[in-house]
């Protein structure tokens, strides 16, 4: 009988036969040997002092393991110190386990303070830490005396206000001594106010200061901010408050920036007498109560109503500047009942050249709006060097058309209107809206309109994001 092998077919006796592949050995290369050199170990002290210094607290510490010469260099490397990142709840007091860690990171260190942060400890904690902080050249500094529920009375201690390395300082619930010196902060450069009473001759003592940033913060006994610079640069004003606030530029020859928060310039009287410089300034609100722009001061005189719309009277007012011509770039809010302020307020700014447009959500269907009311105004100074409008909740009603239409058709070098639009955008919308503004007839060629959905954040408001809740 023939063998099962001579049964199988040709290509089945050619596939049995096939030679099995051979394995061949492939070279591995040899893991790092542990016992290599140590390269960084063998930078100058310097250079792992900066190293060091980047490193979050926790991790800098712990490098003092790794060989008798990485234990002393933390010590000696400048110091980044934030409580709250050893605190599980920042909103209450430090534990006691993270109180001990502070006080023994500081204990042990004996290098240069860069930056220290503490938030909610008692006063005579914040006055050890801030003297030792002060003695060892401290340049940036946060104290945090009260949060929600959680406070401490902490007075600045006199050797704070005299420090010469200080460049940044952040306080949220501090007070300032009743008396201050002749001059203070010498070197400091930015000052972040939250929740404090600001000395009436705070900043006219602050000889470099050029940035500061006010939160919810007044005058002592409610009185007026003042605010009188001959340093200051920046300015950013946000109150969280129901309060009516009043906000007085009274002398800030080297301003250049003002910004005010969107809701809180509904109840913030604005008055800027003396800020030559003064290029980018917003928010100003058509709602206010009043507003002093230079010499035009324009005053509210009764709330709208259903029927009627709110009354307003401008006025001239005795004042060094007659108008705010330095400034470039100008943002406003308004509603339908105050458009007829705009044309008054536009009138303060000879030479601007953007226009940031922000509406009010849930804007009132009435506009009490005068048909032709822009056209009477004839062609405004600004509209020679208008380069860019920027309207964000762009709805498309009367009092927008208007508006739009008279900057179109009278803006000799306008570039660009960037509509921001609250309602769903289609084609039709946009072939209207262009044939509402008069687009055949724009007075510079070069004009485009581009339609946005409206988002919160967006990108094309960005100048604005920080100060819109």
């Amino acid at each position: 009988m023939a063998s099962a092998t001579a049964r199988l077919s040709p290509r089945k006796r050619k596939r049995e036969t096939k030679p099995t592949p051979v394995a061949v050995p492939v070279a591995v290369p040899e893991p790092p040997r542990p016992d290599g050199p140590d390269l960084i170990s063998q930078l100058p002290d310097s250079i792992l002092h900066s190293i060091l210094s980047l490193l979050p607290i926790k991790d800098a510490v712990r490098t003092g393991v790794l060989s008798s010469r990485w234990s002393p260099l933390w010590k000696a490397a400048p110091l980044r110190l934030d409580n709250s990142s050893f605190d599980p709840n920042p909103q209450l007091p430090p534990p006691y386990w993270s109180w001990v860690a502070i006080f023994r990171i500081f204990d042990s260190h004996r290098g240069p303070i860069e930056s220290l942060s503490l938030t909610l400890f008692t006063p005579s904690e914040m006055d050890r830490f801030v003297e030792s902080a002060v003695q060892r050249g401290i340049r940036r500094l946060n104290l945090v005396a009260s949060y929600r529920k959680a406070a401490y009375d902490y007075e600045l201690p006199a050797f704070l206000l005299l420090c010469n390395s200080l460049h940044h300082l952040s306080l949220r619930g501090c007070t300032f001594p009743q008396a201050l010196l002749p001059s203070i902060f010498p070197n400091l450069r930015e000052l972040r106010l939250s929740h404090v009473r600001l000395p009436t001759d705070l900043l006219s003592k602050c000889g470099s200061l050029q940035t500061l940033y006010l939160t919810s913060s007044r005058g002592e006994s409610e009185t007026p901010i003042d605010i009188s610079s001959q340093s200051l640069r920046k300015l950013d004003f946000d109150s969280y408050s129901k309060q009516p606030t009043e906000l007085i530029i009274r002398d800030a020859p080297n301003l250049e920036s003002l910004k005010i928060g969107q809701e809180t310039t509904m109840l913030c009287k604005v008055t800027i007498l003396n800020a030559p410089k003064l290029q980018l300034l917003g928010f100003l609100n058509a709602n206010s109560s009043a507003l002093q722009l230079g010499a035009t001061l324009i005053e509210r005189h009764e709330e709208p109503s259903i029927v009627f719309p709110p009354t307003f009277q401008v006025t001239k007012t005795p004042c060094h500047m007659s108008m705010l011509s330095s400034v470039k770039t100008l943002a406003i809010k308004v509603e339908g009942y105050f458009e007829k302020t705009i044309p008054h307020l536009l009138r303060c700014f000879p030479y601007l050249e953007k226009l940031d447009i922000m509406k009010y959500e849930g804007n009132c269907d009435k506009c009490f709006l005068t048909k032709g009311m822009w056209e009477e105004q004839g062609s405004l100074c600004f509209l020679d060097y208008l380069k860019t409008v920027t309207v964000k909740g762009f709805s498309g009603d009367q009092c927008d058309v208007e508006l739009l239409s008279y900057l179109v058709v009278h803006g000799k070098v306008l570039r660009k209107i960037i509509l921001l639009c609250s309602k769903h955008i289609s084609k039709k919308f946009v072939e209207t809206k262009k044939r509402q503004f008069c687009i055949e007839m724009r007075a510079s060629s070069d004009l485009v309109l581009v339609f946005f959905r409206d988002t919160k954040r967006s990108i094309h408001f960005s100048l604005w994001n920080d100060m819109i809740l």
